[in-house]
């Protein structure tokens, strides 16, 4: 993780207007996983539901 990486991450999700979270929040966490050097979330699966993922059906 750089410090560039992390300003260029914070200028361009800062100021965003509200209303799209929903839209936005997959994109804005893959973003972050890579900023701060974390894996990123493997594809959901109904076998293992504990694995590490952005969502998962119940």
């Amino acid at each position: 993780m750089t410090d560039g990486a992390v300003e260029a991450f914070i200028q361009r999700w800062q100021g965003r207007e509200g209303g799209q979270e929903r839209a936005n929040y997959a994109l804005f966490l893959s973003e972050l996983t890579d900023v701060i050097g974390a894996p990123r979330p493997e594809p959901a699966s109904a076998v293992d539901a504990d694995r590490y993922a952005i969502r998962r059906s119940p």
